[in-house]
């Protein structure tokens, strides 16, 4: 028998309009292209060509093929596959032998046998494909199986990228081009246990920021993905709505790029676009050896928890209600969560038990809405019996949007029990309190008044409405004590002004927490409080409403060149920094920090030649940290626009851009505008009117919009 040993070097096979790359065998000393090889990738073919030429298969000195059957290889050229021609050849041997009424029996038993022959052969043929197909199905499911078994639940689990414009894969000959293009993500919509029964998620999708490190974490993941849209489009594609299985409810918010005339066609072909991509970047990963057996691990590959817990860091332009994919978390009746779309929700939270649970649920007092999914509890002293049934409703199938506590009391180790359920293992996204008293067996009871906490995925909102009360900082150290997978936390510290020493022992006691959003920080005393951690975890923060008052902008600066943790600063909201000496201190304290990659930020009364432009042409032209720019009443010189086409385009780090109220020349707009195009900027706004004005009717839209 032939020794064969695996080579290392790749030869181009090309099926059709697809071209793939198989790794090459020696045996005996010779270079070969098994044929087997290229029959993984394309089960049809049995012959290869290069050019014009056909290629004959190694043979003996005999003139028998040799097995396995293989030809030469030949590195420098694409080889060109073929499928059989004989069913062809004998339609026409069955058109000459009617024609020349040669009817011999020895004629038509030749021809006969060649065709059951040609029968035989598409059987096989169609037989490896479902059998290839149902394997993958199978590969397919034992992965969804364990996604489900994950233990993480604050983002959906199914999703798969497209390039947000039709590329043509002829023309990306290189890496680096392939990761410079934009690419949006989207969900799916977890409602089935069959692949070929979910559908896309109904929203416009993500921009990914960040594409070569995305690719590099969930690269064997999108395999999977990839392949369950793939089954969707061949099984009649409820991606897809004018292929017909997508219901009315579900159509209408399908994403405006699948929607246009020959969808079906086009997604083929970015499908194909990114699983070329996975291709070349597994081979630029792996060049020591690169195998059809790697190949195929790569394409079952599950994600850990630690990795969907980082997705929605890659994602550009977020939900400010923060619910991914317009997907609700829900609890099945085995216990698993899922994350579907609201047309499924009904469909797939009442589930048999569900008239057990209301039924306890009311007799501890409450009420539920099914329609609405809100369960409200009134005046109860609720016992520990009552919070172990609704613990266990609630991770077992139970599922409640919003839950309310009014004028109610129960222990604090039950209390405990029932913040961990709520925060990690239930559908509710919002939890609110009203006059709640907890109870203490060695110590004081105490009282929270007024608390609403709203859940979406990996973060949590929380407020107070009502002056401080020392329950308030309990129920918070309550919250950040149970919470396991939530790590943002939303909060304003207004709740806690005052009192900011006892908010910093609340963060310092939280084990999760990695990014703040603080509402209205325009204190020192606040700010004091978010750099002075003691366990120093803080990657994010974002400040909303906030460096509103002058002693503030200084000590942020100064507070900044002490941090050594922080990745991401968000100051870009409706507040606009005007102050010259802080935009320049900022981006020079940003400049010398070490680890902050991202910041974002919003400068009015930029002018040819002031300081706030001559600073930010250089952190524009020099630096690689400013991601989101917003400028507003500023005159936009032409240097400045050159300065932020080189940080969009040779930085390839500016990607969100917006002008308000600002004057600039026409042809420098359009040329920012060709930044867009060719998806160097993913976002770019101009307006007339200030920035709080479009955002607050932006706000009113999307809430009309939710009304209908």
């Amino acid at each position: 028998m032939a020794e064969n040993m695996r080579n290392s070097r790749i030869q181009k096979v090309k099926f059709g309009d697809e071209i793939a790359e198989i790794q090459t065998v020696l045996v005996h000393g010779i270079e070969c292209l098994l044929l087997e090889d290229v029959q993984e990738e394309f089960p049809s073919v049995n012959r290869f060509r290069i050019g014009k030429v056909q290629q004959s298969f190694i043979r003996d000195g005999n003139g028998n093929k040799l097995q396995p059957l293989r030809i030469k290889a030949c590195i420098d050229q694409i080889v060109e596959t073929m499928e059989p021609k004989r069913t062809v050849q004998r339609s026409n041997q069955v058109a000459e032998v009617v024609e020349a009424k040669e009817e011999s029996n020895e004629a038509l038993y030749d021809l006969v046998k060649g065709i059951k022959n040609d029968v035989r052969q598409v059987q096989q043929t169609s037989d490896l494909i479902l059998n290839n197909t149902q394997e993958m199905l199978i590969q397919i499911n034992r992965v969804m199986t364990q996604m489900y078994e994950l233990h993480e639940y604050t983002t959906p689990r199914y999703f798969f990228i497209l390039p947000e414009k039709h590329s043509e894969v002829a023309l990306i000959n290189n890496i680096q081009n392939w990761f410079h293009l934009h690419y949006k993500l989207f969900f799916l919509c977890e409602c089935s246990d069959d692949p070929n029964k979910m559908h896309i998620a109904p929203h416009d999708g993500y921009s990914i920021k960040k594409t070569r490190d995305f690719i590099m974490t969930y690269g064997p993941y999108l395999r999977t993905t990839l392949n369950i849209v793939k089954f969707l489009l061949t099984a009649g594609g409820v991606v897809i709505p004018q292929l017909g299985n997508v219901s009315t409810v579900v159509a209408t918010v399908i994403p405006s790029q699948l929607q246009s005339s020959g969808s079906y066609e086009t997604m083929q072909q970015q499908l194909q676009l990114v699983n070329n991509l996975l291709d070349k970047f597994d081979n630029q990963e792996s060049r020591a050896g690169f195998s059809v057996l790697r190949h195929k691990k790569s394409q079952v590959a599950p994600l850990q928890g630690a990795e969907l817990r980082e997705l929605d860091t890659y994602l550009e332009l977020v939900d400010n209600k923060r619910s991914l994919g317009n997907l609700y978390r829900i609890v099945t009746a085995d216990g698993h969560v899922r994350w579907v779309c609201l047309e499924h929700y009904d469909e797939i939270s009442y589930n048999k038990k569900m008239g057990k649970y209301i039924n306890e649920f009311e007799a501890m007092g409450g009420k539920f809405d099914e329609k609405t999914k809100e369960a409200v509890l009134i005046g109860a002293k609720i016992s520990e019996k009552s919070i172990r049934m609704l613990c266990e409703a609630l991770t077992n199938g139970f599922n409640i949007q919003k839950l309310m506590f009014q004028q109610c009391s129960l222990f604090e180790s039950d209390l405990r029990a029932l913040l961990a359920v709520i925060l990690n293992r239930s559908s509710i996204h919002n939890l609110i309190i009203a006059t709640v008293e907890v109870r203490r067996l060695f110590s004081k009871n105490y009282v929270c008044k007024r608390m609403t906490a709203e859940l979406r995925n990996r973060c949590f909102k929380v407020r107070f409405y009502d002056s401080y009360q020392d329950g308030n900082e309990l129920m918070l150290a309550q919250l950040l004590q149970q919470n396991k997978i939530h790590q943002t936390l939303d909060l304003s510290a207004c709740d806690f002004l005052w009192h900011e020493q006892n908010l910093q022992q609340c963060l310092n006691d939280s084990e999760n927490i990695t990014g703040l959003i603080v509402e209205y920080s325009n204190n020192t005393d606040v700010l004091n409080t978010i750099f002075t951690l003691k366990k120093s975890a803080l990657h994010q923060l974002k400040l909303t409403n906030s460096l509103r008052e002058a002693p503030t902008l200084h000590h942020f600066c100064e507070m900044l060149k002490k941090n050594k943790t922080l990745v991401d600063i968000d100051l870009l909201d409706q507040t606009d920094f005007e102050d010259e000496a802080f935009v320049v201190n900022l981006l020079a304290a940003v400049r010398s920090h070490k680890s902050i990659k991202n910041l974002n930020l919003h400068i009015q009364g930029i002018r040819p030649s002031n300081q706030k432009e001559i600073h930010l042409i250089k952190s524009l032209k020099e630096d690689k940290f400013i991601s989101h720019l917003c400028i507003s009443t500023s005159d936009v010189s032409r240097e400045l626009t050159e300065a932020l086409m080189y940080a969009s385009k040779e930085h390839k780090k500016l990607i969100h851009l917006e002008f308000y109220n600002c004057q600039m020349m026409n042809d420098d707009k359009e040329k920012l505008q060709s930044l867009q195009n060719d998806a160097s900027l993913i976002h770019l706004t101009f307006s007339k009117q200030p920035r709080c004005y479009v955002t607050t009717e932006e706000a009113n839209s999307c809430s009309n919009k939710g009304n209908n």
